[in-house]
């Protein structure tokens, strides 16, 4: 009986102790700047390398491409990080698209990803000594992104994942802690359970 007493005891002290936390966290101000990736003002930050930026007689995806859906992450203590890999031997142009609450369109880009090869792409800047990530894109989804879509052509693949980076830049070999990123090709079942 003792024992059951002391378990309901310390569940009790850990459910106040979880009850407290979580009324501090909703108490506080928000106390991001205006034009920060919380508190976004004017148009999305997006910089594309040279050696990436389509040209006037690209095509964003082609025959047999793919529209690929997901919920970018990106504020003030967190960034969005894409790999686009391409398994073929020519240059494949991907559409990048984002949206607002209210449906209608953030971002509106393409980027070219050479074959064979791979680009990354930041919703923050990166900065760090590996040089594999010196040609990394920004595109700056913010929070104004509520979900994005991909155009991805034949024979390019993508992976995806949020990193917790607590700034405005991205160091991937320093900001280790990472939640994976789930694409649906039927928008519908982007968010679940599936809209009906």
């Amino acid at each position: 009986m003792k024992k059951q007493w002391g378990f309901h005891i310390l569940w009790s002290g850990a459910f106040v102790l979880l009850l407290a936390v979580a009324l501090r966290a909703f108490a506080q101000p928000n106390t991001a700047p205006a034009g920060s990736d919380s508190q976004p003002d004017g148009l999305a930050e997006v910089v594309i390398p040279a050696q990436f930026q389509p040209g006037p007689e690209a095509v964003v995806g082609g025959p047999g491409s793919t529209e690929v859906y997901f919920t970018p992450q990106d504020e003030n203590t967190s960034t969005t990080v894409i790999f686009l890999y391409n398994t073929g031997t020519t240059t494949a142009t991907v559409g990048i698209e984002t949206y607002l609450l209210d449906g209608s369109t953030y971002i509106n880009t393409a980027v070219d990803v050479p074959g064979p090869g791979m680009v990354r792409i930041a919703g923050d800047a990166v900065s760090t000594v590996s040089g594999t990530w010196s040609n990394a894109i920004l595109v700056n989804f913010t929070t104004s992104s509520t979900y994005a879509k991909l155009i991805v052509p034949a024979g390019v693949k993508a992976e995806a994942y949020v990193a917790w980076n607590g700034g405005a830049t991205y160091d991937p070999l320093v900001e280790v802690e990472t939640l994976p990123i789930r694409f649906s090709t039927d928008p519908a079942t982007l968010f679940l359970p599936t809209i009906e």
